[in-house]
This record gives structure tokens, C-alpha cells and sequence, in this order.
């Protein structure tokens, strides 16, 4: 298993950060950028519909040319995100031609010497339900929360429109028919993220891979090695689904492609719950940790959210640090045990 953390540029400060707090390996950023990042808003903006075309087609030599940035800070550049159009998500005519542009990603990337790539699959996510909770962590740390209640109602928007989980489930199997194969054939996995939040339908909009259950399908639609999840303790746990176990039934067939590895509090699964610290919520994190070890999990393991502390940095810095302290205890700790 790889400590890992997805990278927002490739500056000198972000790169040798991460490899001083024991990070390992990295997702790459959407472009080649050594300027450092501004920040990544505490709560996330509302999300107004999908994408557009697709952009520029990915290029075999900038992605080496990424992948040897990282690797001069000892970092192992091994996943990165592959956007979806529009055109894909809504089912729209123009989809094959989309496709046609995954492929060429998709063997790029291989050929580059990535070995993950991840996704989702929603025509709009509820990140509207999201708030903070200032103050309201342990000593005062900076918490995030989700609410249905505060979007449940909320309307259609005119330009998605309205779109059933069945038909974002057949938008979902045709992708996986198209790509899957060339992705195998590529030699790497592509790792589909559960919606997240989870809710069942958001402005209309019906969330495809929102249960344990929904996950299941998706490496049963297509039997192969390439198509894995983006294993996410923290949804599953927003599910009221026992994570470790979710973590042998998927790991002991080889379908985690990466993971999210974070805790929150749940008041209702599904429907509200709290982000928190590694250590403060209601999964079993070390239990997690043994599981993924038990399976022989070899992938990378990322903290993704972070509670703000008081004095971070707009990196948070701080946060960071702390997770992947943790992580790496956990690791040595779920190691030790199987005598690995």
C-alpha cells in the first residue's frame, strides 16, 4: 500500500511538502502548472451542471514530462483524473465521438506509465447540501457537514433538466462497455468514485452509484481487472454500510482501484452526516487498514478531506500532515500484525 495524495500543481513547495510529510505517491493535477495553487475551498461550490466538450486530448510526452517532475521529489506519479463531457453523462448524440476521446486518454495514459484512472458518474452532484461547521470540531477545528434537508426540495436547473437513476444507470453501462476493454488493453484500472453525498436524487437528477449495492453492479456490468471502484470509507460509512467489510468483499476480487481514506459522523446514512478526523468518527479506521492489508491491497491510499486547523495554511498544511501521520502508523501498525 502507497500513502498517496492528489496534487493541485507541480510547484517545488507542494511537491517537496508532500514527500516531507511521507506521502508516496501522487495523483496528477489536470495540467502542468509549477505555480502553487491558491487553496481548495472548505466547502465545495455549487455544482451547476456537467462538463462540456471534452478538452484537449491528453499527450503522451507531458504526461511523462509530469510524472518526471514528481519523481525528482521521490514521488510516484501513479493516478489521475479522467473528466467525462457532457454529451457522456446525459447520453447525448455526440457521445461516441466523447468516447473515441476517453480511448485515446485512456491508452495515453497507459502508455505514460499511469496505472489508475479515476472518475465519476453524475449529471450533477449535491454539493449544495454541504455547510460548515465552524468551531464546531474537537478543540474547536473546523468541521464539514452535509444535510439533505437544506437541498431535498430544491428544483430542477433548465439546462441539466431531469434525468432517472435508470437512465443515468443505462448512460453508465454504455460507458463501461465502451471503455473498459481499451483500458485493460492499456494495462491499467479506471476507478469509478460512488456519488458523493449520497443521496438518491438531487434537482432531478437521479444518483446512479449512490449504495453498496449500486457498487456491486458496477464491476459486475463488466467482468474485467480495469474496472475497478475508488473505494471511499468515508461514503461508505455515509451509507450505514460496514466499510472493512466492503473492503474484503471488493479487494478479495481485485476491484479497488484507489481509495479515500477518512471518517465521519452519521446522523441519518445517506442524508446527513459530519466529515471528521481520521480518529473521531464512527468507521473503524484501523480495522480498515487491517483489511486492506489482509486482501493485499497494493494501490494507494489518499486521506482526501481535512478538518481546518486554527493557523493553517491555504494548502492546509497542517491537516495534511496530521492524516497522513495517522495513516502511516495505521499502515505500520495493520502491517506489523500480518507479520508483512
Amino acid at each position: 500500500m502507497k500513502i498517496s495524495k492528489g496534487l493541485g500543481d507541480l510547484s517545488e513547495q507542494t511537491l517537496r511538502f508532500n514527500r516531507q510529510i511521507g506521502v508516496e505517491a501522487v495523483g496528477l493535477p489536470g495540467g502542468w502548472s509549477t505555480a502553487p495553487r491558491h487553496s481548495r475551498p472548505h466547502v465545495p461550490p455549487p455544482q451547476r451542471g456537467p462538463a462540456g466538450p471534452p478538452g484537449k486530448v491528453w499527450d503522451v510526452e507531458e504526461l511523462r514530462r509530469m510524472r518526471a517532475r514528481t519523481a525528482q521529489f521521490g514521488l510516484e506519479a501513479t493516478s489521475k483524473a479522467l473528466p467525462l463531457s457532457g454529451a457522456i453523462l446525459l447520453g447525448r448524440p455526440s457521445r461516441d465521438k466523447d468516447l473515441d476521446t476517453i480511448r485515446h486518454d485512456i491508452r495515453v495514459a497507459g502508455e505514460a506509465g499511469l496505472s489508475v484512472l479515476t472518475y465519476s458518474f453524475t449529471a450533477l452532484r449535491a454539493s449544495e447540501g454541504y455547510y460548515s461547521l465552524d468551531g464546531g470540531g474537537r478543540g474547536g477545528a473546523h468541521l464539514r457537514a452535509f444535510d439533505n434537508n437544506r437541498i431535498k426540495d430544491l428544483p430542477p436547473i433548465e439546462s441539466v433538466g431531469t434525468h432517472t437513476r435508470e437512465q443515468m444507470w443505462e448512460r453508465l453501462e454504455y460507458f463501461l462497455r465502451a471503455v473498459v476493454p481499451t483500458a485493460e488493453e492499456a494495462g491499467l484500472a479506471l476507478a469509478l468514485h460512488p456519488n458523493d453525498p449520497p443521496v438518491e436524487v438531487f434537482r432531478g437528477v437521479g444518483q446512479p452509484v449512490r449504495s453498496l449495492t449500486d457498487l456491486r453492479r458496477v464491476v459486475e456490468t463488466v467482468d474485467s481487472p480495469a474496472n475497478c471502484i475508488y473505494l471511499d470509507t468515508g461514503v461508505l460509512t455515509e451509507m450505514g454500510e460496514d466499510a472493512p467489510a466492503a473492503i474484503r468483499w471488493f479487494g478479495g476480487r481485485r476491484r479497488i482501484g484507489t481509495v479515500h481514506f477518512r471518517n465521519v459522523i452519521v446522523q441519518r446514512p445517506y442524508d446527513e452526516y459530519v466529515e471528521t478526523f481520521l480518529d473521531a468518527g464512527e468507521c473503524d479506521m484501523a480495522t480498515c487498514m487491517r483489511a486492506f492489508a489482509e486482501v493485499g491491497y497494493d494501490r494507494d491510499l489518499d486521506p482526501d478531506h481535512s478538518p481546518g486547523f486554527d493557523g493553517d495554511t491555504v494548502d492546509t498544511h497542517i491537516g495534511w500532515a496530521y492524516a497522513i501521520g495517522q495513516m502511516l502508523g495505521l499502515r505500520a501498525a495493520a502491517l506489523s500484525e500480518l507479520g508483512q
